[in-house]
Formats: C-alpha cells, sequence, structure tokens
C-alpha cells in the first residue's frame, strides 16, 4: 500500500496549522494594558522580544523575532521609553517601537497631600483631567483592585514623590503607578498589628502625623501621643482631622477655630473617639515610620508653640500651665 500520498497530506496539515498559527500570533491584535518600557541602548532584537513578551505586549517572542528579522527592521529599532496601550499586533508594535518613542516630563507630588490636592497638580502639569482623576481614586471597585483592600477610596495610597510620565498616559495609569510605589516603598515594613493597629489604622494614623508635624524629628512624639490616648481611650482631638473635614465640605482653613471643632463629621476626632475612617492625606515614609516605632513617651497633649516645633506634656493641667507661660 502506498503511503506517500497520506504522508503529503498530514504535512500540508501541519503546514497549514503552523501557517494559521504564525499569521494569528502575528495579525490577531492582542489588548495590551497601558504600559512604558525601557529599551537600553544596543538592545538586541531578540532581547527587546524577550521584554515585549514578559511585559505582555506580544503574543510569542519567536514570532516577533523571526518578523522583524524577515523584513529587515532588526536593525532599526532603536533604545528609548515605548508607550504601549490598546489592542495591537505585531506590525502594530514595531510601528510603535519605530515612531513611538515618548518624551517623560517630571512632576512632584510632595508629602501630606489628599486626592483632590493631587489631582490638581497633575492636572496643571497637563496630566490628567481633574475631576477623571477624583472619580478614579474614589471608585471604591478600582481602590480594591489596586491595593487588595476592601476600601472605598485610594486616600492615603498615593504615595509622594517624583514621577516621569508621558502626556499620551490615561489617569489609570497614573494612579497605578503612585499606588504600585507605594507598595514598593512600604513592602519591607512589618504592619503586622503594632500597638493593636492594623495595616490601614496604621496609614490613617500616619497620615494624621504627616499633617501635624512639620519637622520630621517630631513624628514619632506626636506617634507616641496618639497612641497613648488610643490605649487609653481618650479622643484624638488632632486638627488636621477637622481640617480634612471640612475640605470635604469645600472649606479650606489655614487655622482651625473653637466653632470648627463642632462640625458633625466621622472625621472629626473632637467628637468621635477612635480613627476616622480613612486616611486624610497620603503620608511620607517618614510618619509610617513613626507610627510603626513611636518614641516611647507618657505624653498625651502637646500643641504648637509658634515655631513650627511643638511642646508635648504629660497632664492637661501642665499643657494648660505651658500654654498660658507662652502666651504671657
Amino acid at each position: 500500500m502506498n503511503t506517500t500520498p497520506k504522508i503529503i497530506i498530514v504535512f500540508l496539515i501541519v503546514v497549514v496549522i503552523a501557517v494559521s498559527i504564525t499569521v494569528t500570533l502575528t495579525f490577531l491584535p492582542k489588548k495590551v494594558n497601558e504600559v512604558i518600557i525601557d529599551i537600553p541602548k544596543g538592545e538586541s532584537a531578540k532581547n527587546i522580544a524577550k521584554v515585549l513578551y514578559n511585559k505582555n505586549i506580544i503574543r510569542g517572542e519567536q514570532i516577533f523575532y523571526l518578523y522583524v528579522k524577515l523584513f529587515d527592521i532588526d536593525k532599526t529599532l532603536s533604545f528609548g521609553k515605548y508607550h504601549f496601550s490598546g489592542k495591537l499586533s505585531i506590525p502594530d508594535v514595531v510601528k510603535v517601537l519605530e515612531l513611538g518613542k515618548v518624551v517623560l516630563r517630571k512632576v512632584t507630588i510632595p508629602e501630606g497631600l489628599t486626592v483632590k490636592k493631587t489631582a490638581n497638580i497633575l492636572s496643571q502639569y497637563g496630566f490628567v483631567d481633574q475631576d477623571k482623576f477624583v472619580t478614579l481614586c474614589n471608585d471604591s471597585l478600582f481602590a480594591r483592585k489596586l491595593t487588595g483592600f476592601p476600601i472605598h477610596s485610594l486616600e492615603g495610597f498615593l504615595y509622594p514623590e517624583t514621577y516621569h510620565f508621558p502626556y499620551e498616559v490615561s489617569e489609570q495609569y497614573i494612579i497605578r503607578i503612585l499606588v504600585q510605589e507605594f507598595f514598593s516603598q512600604t513592602q519591607n515594613f512589618d504592619f503586622v498589628p503594632n500597638r493593636g493597629l492594623d495595616f490601614y489604622e496604621t496609614l490613617v494614623l500616619a497620615s494624621i502625623v504627616e499633617r501635624e508635624a512639620r519637622f520630621r524629628d517630631e513624628q514619632t512624639k506626636i506617634a507616641s501621643v496618639y497612641l497613648n490616648r488610643i490605649k487609653y481611650k481618650y479622643k484624638l482631638q488632632a486638627d488636621p482631622t477637622v481640617a480634612y473635614a471640612l475640605e470635604l465640605q469645600g472649606k479650606i482653613r489655614k487655622k482651625i477655630y473653637y466653632r470648627d471643632l463642632k462640625i458633625d463629621s466621622p472625621y472629626n476626632t473632637y467628637k468621635n473617639f477612635g480613627l476616622p475612617p480613612s486616611p486624610i492625606c497620603s503620608p511620607a515614609i517618614s510618619a509610617i515610620q513613626a507610627v510603626l516605632e513611636p518614641a516611647e513617651t507618657d505624653y498625651f497633649f502637646f500643641f504648637a508653640n509658634g515655631s513650627g516645633r511643638h511642646e508635648f506634656n504629660q497632664t492637661y493641667k501642665q499643657h494648660l500651665d505651658q500654654q498660658n507661660t507662652l502666651n504671657k
């Protein structure tokens, strides 16, 4: 029996399947989540293919390499930073690499900013639509997806740092980078319940410490005062939480007045015991560290002495006496 025709048929089937797979891997668009990659100078086409595959931009690194070799593109691929987003086939990816080098621009997010103030800075530099940025940060599903925590807002998670972004990226991308930087900077911290606080509670208190302390060397003392008050079930009576409650109502205060302390809000720690429901800003690493490793004190009170620094006291009488002395 002549088996040659069968072998030929099998061979042709294998060829057709191989061609179909190759065409699919080459030309079928792949959904790419927004990403920026950095290709070093002198990088080979093989290594570029590997980077693209590892970043989920292409379906197969060998197919990409064969494609650029076949069309003699491998030597024209340039170094630099590239922005990929949307549904992309291999020819689309190659086009980006040939034409789409991005220019990054710098923006600095200072410590102690709220979501709204962070959005304002990014908007001033032309990176985001302010309203869209704030809406996304207050989207509970988006917040939970990025952090893994059952939270309603990303307040506290937008890490203060200097960043470099192209103007082409979306609000989602920028928020994701800021949150990723927060987890990168805090990954080595021991957030195992410390002094009765879990991870999120630590972040909440750190945000208050951040807003209270103008000088970093006072952060551990301020943290100790609040931790002592929590331990012995005193109200925190933290002015920054009242300022935040006012800000949520569209009222900006440089100074908190006695009448402000009566505001009806879960963030008013003069009326409510314990911590507010969420952070009131994005704290610096030093503030988080201060809560995790506070000074060992018996202080329950402090007040600003007019120079930007604070006076600390154990009892309310000492607190009042020292205030009166300084006010004379």
